[in-house]
């Protein structure tokens, strides 16, 4: 039987760790089903070049009309364009710890917030994944205390959660900004050549989804959305551990620092972590009566 292709765009950087979650997927995938699909994994300048005519496009409009069949985007993206739920995910300090969040994610709440995204953008979510779990700062100077924050800039956000978090820290936007949140397996494609130091202040999480076309989807048996539910569930687990172990080798490996150009990496004191938990509590506070049905309360209670 010819095997069914599906077009899986990237549009995120770096490339090589959204590679590794479609190709994860493609393995789960064929296993699950008896070796129906071929992954087309395509980069974004690929997409472009092979498929339309070396024109830019919008890769969620691109799933949307069913041109590419599956990618995986930033939760904050999907926010931005009108899955406004998935702001919440983003909130300072919502997730104890991993198995929180995992709990959330995987659970009613996750659900709930997919059929949010569903009924805003028209495509279906598979699952959550991580761009390197836990936020860090990167800065053009070291930074031992909250106050070190002050007066910083960050450059302009969509968001209205950042935007109210960098305000509460006292920072400013400009074009030329000194910080930027990241994550350490994002940090060299995010950080600019002057934000050399960086401070693990694992304030919010950083959030993937993997989506896939409407229609596709309702063109699957009932077998095999389940296949697809069940593998891309597995692999987000898998990329979501090795995520977190991807930050913490960069973390303990001055070799991966020196390649990356971090100049220093340092961790709150526990002091100065809860002074920064302190003024962002308020910001969680405000967008918690932003959200319907008690989202916030019941993501910080599950």
């Amino acid at each position: 039987m010819k095997k069914q292709t599906i077009k899986w765009l990237l549009f995120h950087e770096p490339a090589e760790l959204f590679i590794r979650t479609a190709e994860h997927f493609g393995k789960e995938i064929n296993r699950l089903t008896g070796d129906k699909y071929e992954i087309e994994i395509l980069k974004l300048d690929d997409y472009n070049n092979k498929y339309n005519n070396g024109k830019a496009c919008d890769p969620l409009q691109e799933l949307e009309q069913g041109r590419v069949q599956m990618s995986q985007l930033y939760a904050n993206t999907l926010a931005e364009t009108d899955a406004t739920d998935f702001f919440a995910l983003a909130l300072p300090f919502l997730f104890r710890d991993h198995d929180h969040c995992a709990k959330v994610l995987e659970g009613e709440i996750g659900d709930e917030l997919m059929t949010h995204l569903h009924d805003r953008l028209h495509v279906k979510g598979l699952s959550f994944t991580y761009s390197g779990g836990y936020k860090c700062m990167a800065t053009d100077k070291a930074i031992t205390s909250v106050d070190d924050l002050q007066d910083m800039t960050v450059n302009h956000r969509q968001s209205p959660v950042f935007t109210e978090m960098f305000k509460a820290l006292g920072m400013t936007t400009a074009d030329d900004a000194n910080v930027v949140q990241t994550t350490l397996p994002r940090y060299h494609v995010e950080a600019s050549p002057s934000q050399t130091h960086v401070t693990n202040t694992q304030h919010s999480m950083y959030l993937t989804t993997i989506l896939m076309n409407d229609g596709m989807w309702n063109d699957l048996s009932v077998d095999d959305q389940l296949n697809f539910k069940e593998a891309a569930k597995i692999c987000a687990r898998a990329e979501r551990i090795k995520s977190v172990a991807d930050a913490e080798e960069i973390k303990n490996d001055a070799s991966k620092q020196a390649d990356r150009g971090i100049e220093t990496i340092g961790d709150l004191s526990a002091e100065e972590q809860s002074k920064l938990q302190a003024k962002l509590a308020p910001v969680t506070d405000k967008f918690a009566k932003y959200f319907g049905n008690n989202l916030v309360d019941r993501i910080r209670k599950s």
